[in-house]
């Protein structure tokens, strides 16, 4: 019963993710952006609800890895892909794939750095998915369709997805959410917030910040030093779930 508790909050965001899709894919955008907004808060949450009960597991984990790549890569992809309209050049399609593909091995590649190790494994390289998941929901959140033309719009969406989509597999590390004192639960609480209230400005916030942290993260790590995640035999993915960084 203990260890269900954290799988049953992961299961849910599969019923977030699935119908965050269905809402992307017939235009339904400020539903999705709200629904995959939803599904990141649970993810900050049942990693710590694992950790609390002592229930963390390997099968947590990569349960945790798979509903991630469905919630922060296929519902965004059907997202962005629906607010570049259907008029979008071919090489936009082209570019929504990457995030696709480079999700998918960064999650395979963290997986097997992480469960065919026994001794420290040092914090995992590249960025979040995350990050890819809300280049459609603040653009939805700010309002971007009405305030920039189509081809603003798009150049704007496309850039942030072939950038951030290198970068989750790029050989750069970045520090993890909870290296900083309180920003995970200041996080969480401005996600919550942010589909109900003050949209526009903490969805403003969350982008500055967003990028703030991309550009600068890794010279961050660099002067600091990469901090070591302890993983022995029996234990639990330490990146896969609620570790701020979206896989």
């Amino acid at each position: 019963m203990r260890s269900g508790l954290p799988h049953l909050l992961t299961a849910s965001r599969v019923v977030m993710g699935a119908a965050a899709l269905d809402a992307g894919l017939d235009g339904h955008f400020t539903r999705a952006a709200a629904l995959i907004t939803a599904s990141a808060v649970v993810d900050g949450l049942d990693g710590k609800l694992a950790r609390w009960l002592n229930a963390a597991s390997p099968f947590g984990g990569l349960f945790d890895y798979f509903c991630d790549y469905l919630c922060f890569l296929v519902a965004p992809w059907a997202l962005t892909r629906g607010l570049l309209g259907p008029e979008r050049a071919p090489i936009a399609d082209a570019v929504l794939v990457l995030p696709l593909v480079t999700g998918a091995i960064r999650y395979a590649r963290n997986s097997l750095l992480v469960t065919t190790q026994r001794d420290e494994v040092r914090q995992l390289p590249g960025l979040g998915t995350v990050f890819f998941a809300f280049v459609g929901v603040l653009a939805v959140f700010l309002d971007a369709p009405s305030r920039l033309s189509p081809e603003q719009l798009g150049v704007a969406l496309l850039t942030m997805t072939a950038v951030l989509s290198v970068l989750m597999v790029a050989p750069v590390e970045y520090p993890k959410l909870s290296n900083f004192r309180g920003a995970s639960p200041a996080v969480l609480v401005l996600l919550t917030a942010m589909p109900l209230l003050g949209t526009t400005v903490i969805a403003f916030a969350a982008l500055v910040l967003g990028w703030s942290y991309v550009i600068l993260g890794p010279a961050w790590t660099r002067g600091h030093g990469a901090p070591s995640t302890e993983l022995r035999a029996g234990g639990h993915l330490p990146h896969a779930r609620g570790d701020g960084a979206g896989g």
